[in-house]
Order: structure tokens, then C-alpha cells, then sequence
């Protein structure tokens, strides 16, 4: 793992533990010894609910691998996902993505190609109210999942030669930080940003690439790519108490 990720994973890991003692700063105790019950954003209260529910429609920028980059373009990435609160904004979930890149003619001319993504993912993460009327949550969150990758389109330029390794499966993690502005008591929209690691090797000769551009030897790397784009987020059953 490069340094720039183990920053990256301090810098979430930080922020989610953190969520534990900053839910605490508003209203949390009333004169009666009781947990002040939560209540609108509107008057600065906080509300913490039991589900939590979010879709996240992103643009993948691959990076890391010079040869990925040099191939592959981001087309769209939707994730969709369910997570439950264990304690204020402690959360556990699940989460799914589907995503496309391509080949376009600004990376290598006259090629068609496409690299179809399915991720399946468990997650940990925390949502942080920000702000005196509680109206901003930042979420942060780490999934570790499986992954299913399809290429199509794959040709080499010998006619008498197949392209075999046009499919592959995987493990993967992925740190995501979101912000979302409240419309809502339990309705947000906002930003999201996902740093997207495949346990799998980018190896252009393997796919026969080089037969339509110029590879480096050494072109062989990590599948890495980083996703940016925009959020929804929408809680339910709310709690009375916490």
C-alpha cells in the first residue's frame, strides 16, 4: 500500500471516529438527567434515525497505473446502498456499484472497447453533523467488497490470435467521503468523492493493447481509480433517544 493511500485511510478512519463524541455538543442532556429527545434541524437538534439509504452517481478517473490511464476513460459509476446506525452516527451497510469506462478515440484510435464494473461491497463509516442548525452531514466510510470486471470488444490485430483474458474477479477496498446539505429533517443532497483499489493487475499485453498503442515494459500496475460526483441521502424510522 503506497503512502498516499495509508494518508488517505488515517484521514477516514479519523473523521469516523470522531462522529462518536461530536454528536454530543447539542442538546443531548436535559434538566431531568434524560437524553434530550432529537428533534427538527431547524432549531439545532439533532435527529438520528435507524436506516439510512443512499445513491451516489459518479464519474471514475483512472490513476495510479500509467497504462490504465492511458486507456481507459471514465463513462459513469451509480452505487446504491442501505446502512444501519449502531450508535448516533455509527453506521454498518451494504453497498452495490455498476460502473463503464472506454476506450475512446482520444485514448487509442479507431478502437472500441469497454470495461464493465460490478462491485459488491460491505461498508463502516460515520455521519458528523456540521454546523449550529445542523443542516450539513459529512459521511465517511471505508467498503470492502468483490469485484467483477468484463471487457468487450477485445481484438487483437493477428487475425489468428484470441484475446482470452477478457474477464477477471477480484476483492477490493474503497475510502469514500460525502458531503450533504439537508432539506429535509432526513433528506439531503450533496457531493461525494470515492478512491476506488482493485486487488488485480492492469497489464496491457495481457489484453493485447499493444498491438494498437506503444507500452513501456514496466506499464504493468495496480487498477486504481478515483470517483467524484453527486450524492443523495434519505433516512428512516427515526430514533427517539440515543
Amino acid at each position: 500500500m503506497n503512502l498516499r493511500i495509508k494518508y488517505f485511510l488515517f484521514f477516514l478512519f479519523s473523521f469516523s471516529s470522531f462522529v462518536l463524541f461530536a454528536q454530543d455538543q447539542v442538546g443531548d442532556d436535559d434538566d431531568d438527567g434524560f437524553p434530550a429527545k432529537k428533534t427538527s434541524p431547524e432549531n439545532g437538534k439533532k435527529n438520528y434515525y435507524l436506516f439510512s439509504s443512499k445513491v451516489n452517481i459518479t464519474v471514475p478517473h483512472a490513476i495510479s497505473n500509467s497504462s490504465f490511464k492511458k486507456c481507459f476513460v471514465g463513462i459513469y459509476e451509480v452505487s446504491g446502498g442501505l446502512n444501519v446506525f449502531i450508535y448516533k452516527g455509527l453506521f454498518i451497510g451494504g453497498n452495490y456499484e455498476n460502473g463503464l469506462l472506454k476506450i475512446t478515440q482520444n485514448k487509442i484510435p479507431n478502437y472500441d472497447v469497454s470495461m464493465h464494473l460490478d462491485n459488491a461491497a460491505g461498508k463502516i463509516g460515520g455521519d458528523l453533523y456540521l454546523g449550529e442548525r445542523n443542516r450539513v452531514v459529512f459521511s465517511t466510510a471505508i467498503s470492502f467488497g468483490q469485484n467483477w470486471t468484463r471487457y468487450y470488444g477485445l481484438v487483437a490485430k493477428d487475425p489468428h490470435k484470441t484475446v482470452t483474458n477478457t474477464s477477471y474477479n477480484c476483492t477490493f477496498y474503497e475510502p469514500e467521503v460525502d458531503l450533504y446539505f439537508l432539506a429535509d429533517d432526513n433528506f439531503g443532497v450533496g457531493a461525494t468523492i470515492k478512491y476506488t483499489v482493485f486487488d488485480h493487475t492492469f497489464d496491457p499485453y495481457e489484453l493485447s493493447l499493444n498491438d494498437w498503442a506503444a507500452f513501456n515494459q514496466t506499464s504493468a500496475g495496480s487498477t486504481q481509480y478515483l470517483s467524484f460526483g453527486f450524492a443523495v441521502y434519505y433516512n428512516f424510522l427515526k430514533k427517539k433517544h440515543q
